[in-house]
């Protein structure tokens, strides 16, 4: 392991971090598929199973994505600014990033392909018409829902993960311009905490009170005797 600057293609994502993204990335891919069966259900199927049911649930998993990603980038703002007031050199972990894509994006698709039908049925159930066929929970198609739901996942689990990635690995350039960016609003630079014990624990020479009247000087000497 090597000291190096917090800018890095291979800086290691928290295992917390991982997963609200996977979450975030869930829940837009679920959304953005849904939304794609219902349009594409309109042309390729004879019979769209979208077609008779309110969709609100989409505004539902839309809008747990949007407060994710949101408190995603609290949170990052929040980090961003703790390095640029602390020491922005820390141990860089060198691992490969691949394995850790595959894995994010295969899992985000899998959690799609459950929670899309999963969209559908909660409709049903609050419109009274409960989905029975899992043909129904993909628009009436399974293959063209499945496949659908499987790009639209894919593409929303890549685009989350390199946004990340890039953001993380180069949060230290962030973190730059938000110091540079709030310098003028700090003001003057606070002394930090070891000046100020320097300064209560320096002796410091005391004045006596005899120290005024001896540098005092004395009335002229007078010139004419």
């Amino acid at each position: 392991m090597k000291t190096g600057i917090v800018e890095a293609p291979s800086v290691r994502v928290g295992f917390r971090t991982l997963v609200s993204l996977a979450l975030c990335a869930v829940a837009a891919g679920a959304a953005m598929a849904h939304v794609a069966i219902d349009v594409v259900g309109d042309y390729a199927l004879t019979a769209d199973s979208y077609d008779h049911l309110r969709h609100g649930s989409r505004d539902v998993v839309s809008a747990v994505a949007l407060v994710l990603a949101v408190v995603l980038a609290a949170r990052g703002l929040r980090l961003c600014c703790e390095i640029a007031s602390l020491n922005r050199s820390r141990i860089l972990l060198r691992v490969p990033g691949r394995r850790e894509a595959v894995g994010f994006v295969a899992s985000s698709v899998a959690a799609c392909a459950v929670l899309v039908p999963a969209m559908e049925w909660f409709d049903g159930r609050l419109d009274g018409v409960p989905v029975r066929a899992l043909d129904d929970a993909f628009g009436g198609s399974l293959l063209l829902g499945l496949g659908t739901t499987v790009l639209c996942a894919t593409l929303v689990a890549l685009v989350v993960y390199c946004v990340a990635r890039w953001l993380i690995s180069h949060r230290d350039s962030i973190a730059t311009i938000i110091e540079t960016l709030l310098r003028p609003l700090a003001g003057a630079v606070r002394p930090s905490s070891y000046d100020l014990s320097l300064q209560l624990f320096t002796p410091r020479r005391r004045r006596t009170p005899d120290a005024f009247r001896l540098s005092k000087r004395g009335p002229p000497r007078a010139i004419f005797a």
